[in-house]
């Protein structure tokens, strides 16, 4: 038999505002459907995370956890916004005194943050059959691989920095201030993984009921989530297709990479690609004079999908035209 907790015995830790800026939000409406994936994601996220720091156990069970999110009234509404609350009966363990908003405030930062996953394994398959090419293109994807990780060590110290600072700043007799931090930094390494899916859920009334996310803790603005994360956290999730015929038009072509964007027929945002083909770094190849004249191309590619089905990153083998040409022959 469940035990029923007192209300009142919950003390409040932090407050987090949500507001949804731009687009249907700007006139104080949002899809219900995406506010609800959307509030469902970043409840996961605050839950986890403020469990975490305030336990130093990792636990993914929402209803074990020692703390409770909830919603608070707005009182002055600007675009949309939400208020969570993280609530905790834990009183005489506390670590973080005043400073647990602030703390909360960079571990979902990091938890948030834009980080790249490898994105070019069908690349990797055709130039395992090319010494040259392959070796080449080794260097490049080492180099960027190396920026990456440069970028999460970077971050997770900056996380490690803070709470060795808000331990040290709350706690006069801690002999272990830099263990209790170290255990911290690898649970939240460990809740980055864990909590992609609620992120993508999160983020995804962005660029549709609204432009962009902004997370508020105590007033203070602390982080505003874009497409940009909603591109880089729909790729974590991302269902590879079969090849099939596409139309686009090409821009930004690196004829050393492969590398360029595409806007799609029918639609306006630009897709990042890869171009495939061997013929791609030849002169006045079909890709280039493609992007120069303005045309249309149709061809075949391979496609990451996102949890929705849009394509987020293209892998083009050839132009459709040359296997039509070759048909008719």
């Amino acid at each position: 038999m469940n035990e029923v907790i007192d209300i009142a015995a919950w003390r409040c830790l932090a407050t987090i505002g949500v507001r949804y800026e731009g687009n249907d939000a700007a006139s104080h409406e949002i899809d219900l459907n995406q506010l609800g994936q959307s509030i469902q994601g970043l409840a996961r996220i605050f839950a986890l995370c403020s469990n975490a720091l305030l336990t130093g156990e990792l636990n993914t069970h929402l209803e074990a956890l020692d703390v409770r999110v909830v919603c608070s009234p707005v009182m002055e509404h600007r675009c949309f916004e939400v208020l969570a609350m993280v609530k905790s009966m834990a009183t005489s363990k506390e670590l973080w005194s005043g400073a647990f908003g602030a703390v909360l405030a960079v571990v979902i930062q990091y938890v948030l943050s834009r980080r790249e996953q490898d994105q070019m394994k069908y690349v990797n398959e055709i130039l395992s059959r090319r010494d040259q090419e392959m070796s080449r293109r080794d260097e490049e994807f080492a180099r960027r691989d190396q920026n990456q990780t440069q970028y999460a060590s970077e971050s997770l110290q900056h996380v490690h920095d803070a709470l060795q600072m808000a331990l040290r700043n709350n706690q006069a007799n801690t002999e272990s201030v830099v263990g209790m931090a170290d255990k911290l930094v690898s649970l939240i390494d460990k809740l980055t993984e864990i909590l992609r899916s609620a992120a993508t859920q999160a983020l995804s009334p962005i660029d549709r009921s609204c432009s962009q996310i902004d997370l508020y803790v105590e007033g203070d603005r602390f982080m505003t989530l874009d497409k940009d994360h909603k591109r880089a956290f729909s790729r974590a999730a991302v269902v590879p297709s079969e090849s099939r015929q596409y139309v686009g038009v090409i821009s930004e072509f690196d004829m050393t990479t492969g590398a360029c964007k595409v806007t799609l027929d029918g639609d306006t945002e630009r897709v990042p690609a890869i171009v495939i083909d061997p013929s791609f770094n030849r002169p006045d190849n079909r890709y280039v004079q493609a992007m120069l004249f303005g045309d249309a191309l149709r061809f075949f590619a391979r496609a990451d999908l996102d949890l929705e089905g849009r394509p987020v990153r293209l892998y083009i083998s050839d132009p459709a035209e040359d296997k039509a040409e070759l048909a008719d022959a």
